[in-house]
């Protein structure tokens, strides 16, 4: 009788419970981003604005690793120099090894900490069957076309646009403004790292660093109506692992037990069943889903708008019925690669299999390569870490940095909404974080696409819209002016300092050409240029595209940075080429080379 009792209050105190939570669904009512409207766009700012990117397109900039040359970059930082001419007028440009970063310095030498907008400029191969050349550029049906135009040569035009939009007038900013473009991030190689240590070489330490990530989308998961702009806060570590089992071998016509290759296929398996690797809605996924949940059906909202209640059903179901939630859970391991035997009738000595690794902050990468490693031992397979990073600290999404960037969103988009959310794959801005030059790196791009055009990301027909641009170039001037404005009183200094990072485990992947230890000598920066007259156009609405720059005159040899005179740019050689950049400004200073 006594357990009859209790069994029926427990019933009771969960009905009340699910009554609690289905009455705070209900009161959750719809946000201004269920019915925000896509802003007023130009029509004929856009379609100049998409011929521009179309000859960003053109130019092939198809990156992999181990690339010996990079001089294939050359042309593409030329065709940026035709383009943006106020850009290369106003910033000194340093060049490592075909990455990119510019520097157009604060008034009164530049007050409070710095800003850095960056993207990259290589591509990933194009391959499949495309409905307009992979590299023509082609403005059709409302887009361009062609690999690179989402990720990530149209947030790169927009954020050169914006800045050669603002300088034509007269702007000049009252701290330090960076722009940087890596050509080796589709596969993580020196780019973005060599950036980094030359910032922190530099003394730098950035208030804010805004690099590609998060985009805005109509309903950007199942059940969720709305237009949100979605912001990485966080970036998961990585790691590339090996795991080998041996055995006898043999011919196969009469196979033992456990062979190398069922050794491996039990632990691909049982890994694959059931993960190793713990689910937990972390701070940011949980404002993630906070801030989603009011536009969400009510099924969703009732679960994912009562974490206080689901939490623990949801650690279990989430991951196995929604990837991408599972993705920002937990660990990953995705299996990838694999080798047996050389020949179809033997029985291989030794076989294995690489897995990806995509670590959760709260299993970081040294405790998830221990969890899985100790996995792997149970099926008697040995493991070795071919590549490993941690985890990056995440973003305070209550902070100054992200605020404005809020701030930034309302004001060119109204009524979206805006959410943080946690990175499932990597981007150049976690070597920033890693070399301790900034703590506030956010991962978005305020270009809005669709589902057709999130899905051609490294796939087959890249396009992205022309109305996407003017809307982003808008977002990138008023974050650039409301930033620097601010930090003349250094308002956006971080709330406190982030948490270390463990140590790498292997160096970023270098190109053959370069030598095991670089060294680096930096030159010192020229003279800056006087900035342009205010008497010229407004950026808010062009009439046309800014004229491209004169050719510059080719020196005879480079100068030594102790006699440099102002220029252009102050352009740093290709590290693995034997020879300056041919379109290097008349006067050069001594340039950073591998030896």
């Amino acid at each position: 009788m006594i357990a009859l009792w209790i069994l029926l209050i427990l019933i009771l105190i969960l009905l009340v419970l699910l009554g609690v939570a289905a009455a705070r669904a209900i009161q959750m009512k719809p946000t201004s981003a269920a019915t925000a409207q896509f802003p007023d766009s130009d029509l004929e700012r856009a379609q100049q604005y998409a011929e521009t990117l179309s000859k960003l397109v053109q130019c092939e900039t198809v990156s992999e690793k181990d690339q010996v040359s990079r001089r294939k970059f050359q042309a593409f930082h030329k065709l940026l120099r035709e383009q943006f001419p106020l850009v290369h007028k106003a910033a000194t440009r340093t060049v490592l090894n075909g990455s990119l970063i510019y520097k157009i310095p604060g008034q009164d030498g530049g007050v409070g900490a710095p800003i850095l907008i960056m993207s990259h400029h290589d591509v990933v191969p194009a391959e499949g069957e495309w409905k307009y050349p992979p590299f023509s550029g082609e403005i059709a049906e409302g887009s361009v076309w062609g690999r690179g135009t989402v990720d990530t040569k149209g947030s790169l035009f927009c954020f050169m646009q914006a800045v050669e939009e603002l300088l034509a007038g007269g702007w000049k900013p009252e701290c330090d403004v960076y722009l940087a473009s890596s050509c080796t991030e589709e596969w993580g190689g020196d780019g973005a790292p060599a950036i980094a240590a030359w910032l922190k070489e530099q003394g730098v330490h950035l208030g804010l660093l805004l690099d590609e990530g998060g985009m805005i989308m109509d309903s950007p998961m199942a059940g969720v109506k709305g237009r949100y702009a979605m912001v990485g806060v966080v970036e998961k570590g990585y790691a590339d692992v090996k795991f080998a089992a041996n055995s006898a071998g043999g011919h196969a016509s009469a196979p033992g037990p456990n062979t190398a290759l069922v050794q491996l296929a039990r632990f691909i398996c049982k890994t694959d069943r059931h993960s190793p690797f713990q689910a937990r809605f972390s701070p940011t996924l949980r404002e993630m889903f906070q801030r989603l949940a009011p536009n969400m059906s009510f099924g969703m909202r009732l679960l994912l708008g009562n974490l206080w209640l689901f939490e623990p059903l949801l650690c279990f179901l989430l991951p196995r019925v929604n990837p991408l939630a599972g993705a920002m859970m937990r660990t990953t391991c995705a299996f990838t690669m694999a080798q047996g035997s050389p020949a179809y009738n033997v029985l291989p000595q030794q076989a294995w299999v690489t897995a990806n690794m995509r670590c959760m902050p709260h299993q970081g990468t040294d405790e998830s390569i221990e969890i899985i490693r100790a996995a792997a031992k149970k099926c008697g397979l040995d493991t070795e870490v071919l590549k490993a990073d941690p985890a990056c600290a995440e973003v305070n999404f209550n902070g100054d940095a992200f605020r404005l960037l809020e701030e930034t969103m309302g004001k060119i988009y109204p009524g979206y909404g805006v959410a943080p959310y946690i990175m499932t794959g990597g981007t150049d801005a976690r070597f920033y974080m890693y070399e301790g030059v900034v703590e506030n790196a956010l991962r978005f791009a305020p270009l809005e696409i669709n589902k057709q055009q999130y899905a051609s990301i490294h796939a087959a027909n890249e396009n992205l819209s022309i109305l996407a641009l003017p809307p982003a170039v808008n977002f990138y001037q008023e974050l650039l002016r409301s930033y620097c404005a601010r930090n003349g009183k250094p308002e956006l200094a971080p709330e406190k300092p982030a948490r270390k990072a463990p140590a790498r485990k292997k160096a970023a992947p270098r190109a053959k050409a370069e030598a095991e230890a670089p060294v680096t000598e930096t030159a010192e920066p020229a003279p800056e240029t006087a900035q342009p007259k205010d008497e010229q156009p407004a950026p808010e609405a062009p009439a046309e595209q800014p004229k491209k720059a004169a050719k510059p005159k080719k020196s005879a040899a480079p100068k030594k940075a102790e006699t440099t005179e102002p220029a252009e740019a102050v352009e740093t050689a290709e590290a693995a080429e034997p020879k300056p950049e041919a379109e290097e400004a008349p006067v050069e200073a001594d340039e950073p080379r591998e030896e």
